[in-house]
């Protein structure tokens, strides 16, 4: 209000403010947008994990087995030396020899399928760090956007605030009483 235009006339400022607000309010409308995000400040963790997996597998299987093995064994049991074993001078009450030939041969087959399905949903929410750090790191983001927008505006006056009318001299500094300042 008691600033004068930089220009000669009321129509040339008026054609120059139009071209500045062209100029910078795509800038300060993504400002506005960005104003109004909803988020919580405190919260510095929000992971959510959503996996879906499905698993399938056929499988057929032949073996072919075949084994031999042949065996011999004795017992012997001795309670007086009466017959002899060898001719190194054994001796024992009775004795027995077990010779056994065994041979097998196997044939298996298998066959399987699967399927295997899954879903994982999980959410982790919170904060890491110090409240009041936080909460100073959010207070440092406010802006006014207004103000900027009038300070952006500034190269469109002269600057001058006082000018020399009865306004002034009455007492007032600046536009304003001089007990204000």
């Amino acid at each position: 209000m008691l600033q004068e235009i930089g220009q000669e006339t009321a129509s040339v400022f008026h054609h120059l403010m139009g071209v500045k607000m062209r100029e910078i309010m795509p800038y300060y409308n993504q400002l506005y947008a960005s104003e109004k995000l909803k988020f919580d400040p405190l919260m510095t963790v929000n992971i959510k994990n959503h996996t879906t997996s499905e698993q399938s597998s056929t499988g057929t299987g032949t073996s072919n087995t075949e084994s031999e093995s042949d065996a011999k064994s004795r017992a012997v049991a001795s309670e007086f030396p009466q017959t002899q074993l060898s001719g190194n001078g054994d001796y024992a009450s009775s004795a027995q020899d077990n010779i056994s030939d065994t041979k097998a041969t196997g044939t298996s087959t298998e066959n399987s399928a699967g399927t295997n399905e899954g879903n994982v949903n999980g959410e982790v929410s919170g904060f890491s760090g110090n409240y009041s750090v936080l909460l100073a790191q959010y207070r440092a983001t406010f802006i006014n956007i207004d103000l900027m927008i009038v300070e952006d505006l500034q190269s469109l006056f002269m600057l001058v605030i006082s000018t020399g009318d009865e306004f002034t001299e009455r007492g007032y500094e600046h536009g304003f009483p001089a007990y204000w300042n």
